[in-house]
C-alpha cells in the first residue's frame, strides 16, 4: 500500500478478509399476496426474480424522480423452501439505517393494505469483504457444523442462500463487483443474547483462521469511497435525481413497466441530461484533518478572483491508506475529467476531478 499501511481491519478487508458487524443496516420485510407486484411498481429496478433467490440494488424515488432511499431487495432466508409457491410473498428491503424513516414514510403512501403488510424485521448483518471471504464462511461452516444450501463462492453478484443456525435460517448474499469481493450475513436477532455472542465469536474464529481481522466503521467508510460508492444522507437524498449518482446499470432498469419516479428518470435517459455528476475527487496535502474539513465545501475553478461561481459541492472525504486524500462530490457537467477545482472555503487546495472507483485506477 503506497500510501500508508492502515490499520489492522483495512488491511485485512484488502489483502484477506475483513469481518464488519453493525453496518448501520436496517431490514424491512414486506409480505402479501401481492407484494411482489407492489414492490414492482416502486423499485427502480426490476424485483421479478428476487423471490427466486437473485437480489438487486434499486432506488425507490417519489415522482420527481428524487431518490427516498437506495436499498437492496432480497428474498427471504429459507426462500429455496418458498420457490414456486403461489401464496404469500414476502421480500426484505435492506437499507441505510438512517434512510428508515424514509422508507417507511415512503411504504405507508404507497403500499396498499389489502396487496401487502410491511414492518421492520428483527435482522443483524454481518459482512465479511476481501478475497478470502469464501474461505472464511468454509472455515465457520466445518466448525460450526452448519451446511449452507449452496456454497457461498458458487453465487453471483446478489446471489442469495441459506443457512441454518440453530434451527434458524439465514441469509447469505454475495456482494456487488463494485462493492469489493464479499458476503452479507442476515441473520435473526430475536433469539437470546448468547446465541448472538457465540455467532460473533464463531465468526471472528473463521476470519481469524483465513488470515483476517475484525474492521470498524473507519475502515467501511474508507472502502466505501475508495469503490465510489454514494451512500444515503451524503450522496443520496430528496435533492438528489438518480441518474446524477451514476449507478444507472446497478439501480435502473428501462426495460421493467411503471414505477414512481419513471417519466422523468426516463425523459433524462431518452431526451435530456442531468446537469450534474458524482465524481471522485483527490488532493494535497496528505491531511486527514484537511479531508474532514472539505466536507461539505462548495467547489470552483480557480479564476484568481474570490467572485467565481460554485460548479461542484462535496459530499464525503477520508484518507485513504492506498490513494491518499480521496472525496465524493457532485460536479456540474461542464466540468471535465481532470479538471482542477478549489474549495471556496479553503483557498489553495487544489482538487482533481477523476472518474471512479479510485479501485480501477
Amino acid at each position: 500500500m503506497p500510501e500508508g499501511a492502515g490499520s489492522d481491519g483495512y488491511r485485512a478487508a484488502v489483502e484477506r478478509v475483513g469481518l464488519f458487524a453493525n453496518v448501520g443496516r436496517g431490514v424491512v420485510a414486506v409480505s402479501g399476496s401481492g407484494a411482489l407486484r407492489v414492490m414492482n411498481g416502486l423499485a427502480s429496478n426490476d424485483v421479478t426474480d428476487v423471490p427466486l433467490g437473485r437480489g438487486i440494488y434499486s432506488f425507490l424515488l417519489d415522482r420527481r424522480g428524487r431518490v427516498v432511499v437506495d436499498l437492496r431487495i432480497l428474498p427471504v432466508a429459507g426462500f429455496e423452501r418458498d420457490a414456486g409457491d403461489g401464496g404469500t410473498e414476502t421480500v426484505w428491503l435492506d437499507a441505510p439505517g438512517e434512510a428508515l424513516p424514509s422508507l417507511m414514510d415512503h411504504l405507508r403512501t404507497y403500499v396498499p393494505p389489502m396487496f401487502a403488510e410491511y414492518r421492520e424485521a428483527s435482522v443483524s448483518v454481518h459482512t465479511l469483504i476481501g478475497p478470502r471471504a469464501a474461505e472464511a464462511l468454509e472455515q465457520w461452516e466445518a466448525a460450526a457444523g452448519i451446511s449452507f444450501v449452496r456454497q457461498p463462492g458458487e453465487l453471483a453478484p446478489l446471489e442469495a442462500t441459506t443457512v441454518r443456525i440453530g434451527g434458524i435460517p439465514a441469509l447469505v448474499v454475495c456482494r456487488e463487483e463494485i462493492e469489493g469481493p464479499g458476503f452479507d450475513l442476515y441473520v435473526d436477532r430475536t433469539g437470546r443474547a448468547r446465541d448472538a455472542e457465540r455467532l460473533s465469536r464463531q465468526l471472528e474464529g473463521a476470519v481469524t483462521r483465513a488470515g483476517g481481522a475484525v474492521a470498524g466503521g473507519g475502515d467501511w467508510e474508507i472502502l466505501r469511497l475508495e469503490r465510489g460508492l454514494p451512500v444515503f444522507g451524503s450522496e443520496l437524498g430528496a435533492d438528489r435525481l438518480a441518474q446524477e449518482a451514476g449507478q444507472d446499470d446497478r439501480a435502473i432498469s428501462f426495460a421493467k413497466g411503471c414505477f414512481t419516479g419513471q417519466e422523468v428518470v426516463a425523459r433524462i435517459h431518452y431526451r435530456g441530461h442531468v446537469n450534474r455528476h458524482l465524481r471522485g475527487l483527490r488532493w494535497t496535502p496528505n491531511a486527514l484533518h484537511q479531508a474532514r474539513d472539505l466536507v461539505g465545501a462548495e467547489l470552483r475553478v480557480p479564476s484568481g478572483t474570490g467572485g467565481a461561481k460554485p460548479v461542484g459541492l462535496i459530499t464525503s472525504a477520508v484518507h485513504s491508506p492506498r490513494f491518499g486524500p480521496i472525496g465524493l462530490g457532485y460536479v456540474r457537467r461542464e466540468v471535465a475529467l481532470g479538471a482542477v477545482l478549489e474549495s471556496m472555503d479553503h483557498p489553495g487546495v487544489a482538487l482533481h476531478v477523476t472518474e471512479l472507483p479510485f479501485t480501477c485506477k
